[in-house]
């Protein structure tokens, strides 16, 4: 049978199941998987699209940063979106640019891992910059920080980038680990009713032991001054959510 997965990880299981039968039955449930993951993405854009009107409503200043950005579809929808009615705000692509980090500690518990693999999601600096040049995006107002976040996210690299009021964080880094640095460089960077979205909410089964929601959960204990107030969902993997302060 011939393959039509596109996810070398999926691909991999596949081709360890020697069951004509089996075989044909997971192929059909990989291919939903990712019919879904590509659908999901018209669900990212409505929510880009809901958090532009808020955020017009609400009349919410600060730049957009977006961390994890992969080919740059969402981060070309959010300037669409928001660059006209927001002359000032500047656009902030944080990612590895090679991408995840080899999944690790509680990352990487056995049966909970949500398929995520070292390299996943790799797409260049170049590349990404191509896109947003084929996507119409003034360049002008984008800013590129390549490396990895618990390097270019911590110390004085946190500082270099020029960022100081953050009014859409969007975290697309799939991983705890990954996570963590992030929502630390966000503190003090996010005013009340400042956007932060989270791709990636409800992978790891869902579980609040897990990936973004335990990262979030350690963050507010250690910052008990802050809160976040849920804005909307969306897709079977995003939520977005409002800093209260």
């Amino acid at each position: 049978m011939k393959l039509l997965i596109q996810n070398p990880g999926l691909r991999a299981v596949l081709k360890t199941i020697r069951h004509p039968i089996q075989k044909l039955f997971l192929h059909g449930v990989y291919r939903r998987i990712e019919q879904l993951e590509y659908r999901s993405f018209n669900r990212r854009y409505y929510a880009i699209e809901q958090v532009t009107e808020y955020l017009i409503g609400a009349q919410i200043p600060g730049d957009y940063c977006e961390f994890g950005v992969y080919q740059g579809a969402t981060f070309s929808h959010a300037f669409k979106m928001m660059a006209s009615y927001f002359p000032p705000m500047r656009f902030v692509a944080f990612d590895s640019f090679e991408g995840l980090p080899k999944p690790q500690g509680i990352d990487a518990t056995d049966g909970y891992s949500s398929h995520f693999y070292e390299r996943q999601f790799s797409c260049s600096e170049e590349d990404f910059i191509r896109n947003l040049r084929r996507n119409g995006v003034n360049l002008s107002r984008v800013r590129t920080v390549k490396g990895w976040f618990d390097k270019t996210l911590t110390g004085e690299a946190a500082t270099s980038h020029g960022v100081d009021r953050i009014a859409v964080a969007w975290i697309d880094c799939d991983l705890y680990e990954s996570t963590i640095p992030v929502l630390d460089y966000l503190t003090g960077r996010m005013g009340p009713g400042s956007v932060i979205a989270f791709d990636d909410w409800r992978c790891f089964r869902n579980l609040p032991d897990f990936g973004q929601q335990r990262a979030v959960r350690e963050w507010l204990d250690r910052n008990p001054g802050l809160g976040l107030q849920q804005l909307l969902s969306f897709g079977w993997n995003g939520i977005a959510f409002t800093v209260q302060k």
